[in-house]
């Protein structure tokens, strides 16, 4: 089966290659077992000045040491130490990496950073939400180094994401101080980049806005005649409901402690500045691409752009955990791309089991692919990967043997990931379904998806994938020369 390449709009390409080489921590480990992961990626000094993991689970952590900095600072008192959670949103850290961020001093929750602390008012070492990527920032300088090793987990992750069948991508870490941005544009040049992008720049919640306005702006590049764009402005408005962050309209469920004004959730940006930051942003140009989890982060997003200039979008709301029905017509009524992330693990049972200790039975609305097709959107279906799964195919079985809120067909789900995303990458002219006149950006399948049971559709092969053409992966041989 030949059907276009597939486009996965919400991605982590360069930081799916850094993060290969961090140590690697079990999620749900032992306080024992994490101090021995620690101490091993010390003594190995792979990481250089820092040392560097990931995988944690902070609420786990919390469980077993209520000032966990003391175990990083007994281990490593000399080397600052960021060990990043696994699920995107945390990290554990030491002393010195807490100063070296400001978090030593810095006000609770200001800007986007939620700093944890002991009994003491001191930071226990758990940073939340914003808080990590300024560690990040610390952690991996643009030096001439780093930006080397980027170039080439930039490369490998491009190699993977061909022979998963992707043609077109949205890199949606932007973080540009750590100087991404210019890997792209050195592999095109130097003729080594294999498929599509249209990338984001994150916006910061605690840098002043104009700043990065003026900043990002020198860096915005549209030409669609180029392989890479950086033309998407990255806006997280919430957390996420397993960590109490993502932002409800109705409260959290009793049971979990919160304190007084944390029973909603958390916002990164108050309310005003998220208007003016979509209407500024859209105004230069920028597609707008929010992080939302929370229903009441959902209408926020779309009352923002409501607001911003129309002609730069189709803009988008990715994750969408939760949005309130009264809001699904609003996705059509503003040209609304509504981009949700279906891997087996976020639709079982047991994840729904989990998620109902946070928010109860709003769990019958979770992920609402389904309703929000029905209501007229236009749905895509990305992997957020490296933080998920990447493959296409498991994602479209998942999507269509969704009993409630999933896709009513193969079809639709392979629109998910075709000539939808390309709409929002504002490139279906060119790409996303397979016409006279348009790239051959394709991907062969080793059996017709359309003609087998829908339990067999993960198992398929990706045999060969084409850019523009030309095979960028051919596992079957089928263009050698």
């Amino acid at each position: 089966m030949v059907l276009p390449g597939f486009q996965d709009i919400h991605l982590h390409a360069v930081e799916a290659g850094v993060n290969a080489v961090l140590c690697p921590f079990e999620a749900f480990d032992t306080l024992a077992g994490y101090r021995a992961t620690v101490r091993d990626c010390a003594e190995n000094g792979e990481t250089g000045a820092w040392v560097l993991g990931a995988g944690v689970n902070m609420v786990s952590l919390l469980e077993l040491h209520s000032n966990p900095v003391t175990v990083l600072d007994e281990i490593s008192p000399d080397r600052p130490v960021m060990i990043l959670d696994d699920i995107g949103h945390g990290a554990w850290a030491n002393s010195l990496a807490l100063q070296a961020a400001g978090y030593d001093t810095a006000e609770d929750a200001a800007n986007g950073n939620i700093i944890l602390r002991g009994d003491d008012g001191r930071p226990n070492g758990v940073v939340l939400e914003n808080a990590p990527h300024n560690l990040r920032t610390l952690a991996f300088p643009p030096t001439q180094e780093n930006l080397d090793f980027a170039f080439d987990s930039l490369l490998n992750a491009a190699a993977e994401l061909n022979a998963n069948g992707i043609t077109s991508i949205s890199d949606a870490g932007g973080y540009w101080p750590q100087g991404h941005h210019k890997v792209w544009d050195w592999a095109e040049e130097a003729g080594e980049l294999p498929l599509r992008a249209s990338n984001a720049f994150y916006i910061y919640p605690d840098r002043p806005l104009d700043a990065q306005i003026v900043e990002i702006k020198t860096l915005y590049h549209n030409d669609p005649d180029r392989l890479v764009r950086f033309n998407v402005a990255k806006i997280y408005v919430d957390g996420i409901l397993s960590q109490a962050t993502g932002a409800l309209l109705e409260p959290y469920e009793a049971g979990l402690d919160l304190q007084d004004g944390e029973e909603y959730g958390y916002l990164y940006f108050e309310k005003d500045e998220l208007m003016r930051a979509a209407r500024e942003l859209a105004a230069t140009g920028f597609q707008l691409h929010f992080h939302v989890t929370g229903d009441y982060g959902a209408r926020l997003a779309l009352d923002a752009i409501a607001q911003a200039a129309p002609e730069s979008g189709p803009h988008r709301l990715t994750h969408l955990y939760l949005a309130d029905p009264a809001d699904y017509p609003r996705f059509a009524e503003l040209g609304v791309i509504a981009d949700l992330q279906l891997a087996p693990s976020a639709v079982a049972g047991d994840y729904k089991a989990f998620m109902a200790e946070f928010i109860g039975d709003r769990t019958d609305r979770l992920l609402p692919a389904g309703a929000l097709l029905e209501a007229g959107a236009t749905v895509a279906l990305s992997s957020d990967w490296d933080a998920d799964e990447l493959n296409p195919l498991i994602k479209i079985e998942t999507a269509v043997s969704r009993r409630h809120n999933g896709l009513p067909d193969v079809a639709t789900a392979i629109a998910a990931m075709t000539i939808n995303p390309a709409i929002s990458l504002r490139h279906a002219d060119r790409t996303g379904s397979i016409e006279v006149g348009k790239f051959a950006d394709l991907a062969v399948l080793s059996k017709d998806i359309l003609k087998i049971p829908t339990n067999q559709i993960s198992s398929v092969a990706i045999e060969a994938t084409l850019l523009q053409g030309e095979a960028v992966f051919d596992d079957a041989g089928l263009f050698a020369e």
